[in-house]
């Protein structure tokens, strides 16, 4: 999905998973949002599923469930194949979807993997990797405020 042209990244932090509260007269229910900061506090909020809400928090909050959750399984099919992660960036398609792309090094050299936002941050958090989000993106969210 990438372009191949050369992007800005802004490193950011997870702030937290968030829960957005749709209008009573929506008759929606509430959508879990994975909340990214940069160090200008700039933040993006991005729509997660429930599932990944619980792996996000309990890899935020460092804690660890009594079976492997499916971002344990990641990082441990990472380390067994001898391979790093060193970055996951979240970028956004023409049509606004956004998704996640983790950066793999090994010996056989660099990968670039696609994955939800949400799986991605959650590895990422759980191998203490760095998260980057492409500047266009934290610019579009700042604008919508």
């Amino acid at each position: 999905m990438g372009t191949g042209k050369d992007v800005s990244e802004v490193s950011v932090e997870v702030v937290g998973v968030l829960e957005e509260q749709p209008a009573p007269s929506e008759g929606e229910r509430s959508q879990p949002l994975l909340a990214l900061r940069d160090a200008a506090h700039r933040e993006i909020h991005v729509p997660v599923s429930y599932c990944e809400a619980i792996g996000l928090q309990l890899a935020f909050e460092q804690q660890v469930a009594r079976r492997p959750l499916t971002h344990d399984l990641a990082v441990n099919l990472i380390e067994k194949f001898a391979a790093s992660l060193a970055k996951v960036v979240i970028a956004e398609l023409p049509d606004g979807i956004v998704y996640a792309t983790l950066h793999l090094n090994s010996s056989a050299g660099e990968t670039a993997i696609e994955a939800r936002p949400g799986d991605a941050v959650a590895v990422a958090l759980r191998s203490e990797s760095p998260i980057y989000v492409v500047e266009e993106v934290m610019a579009r969210a700042e604008q919508r405020g």
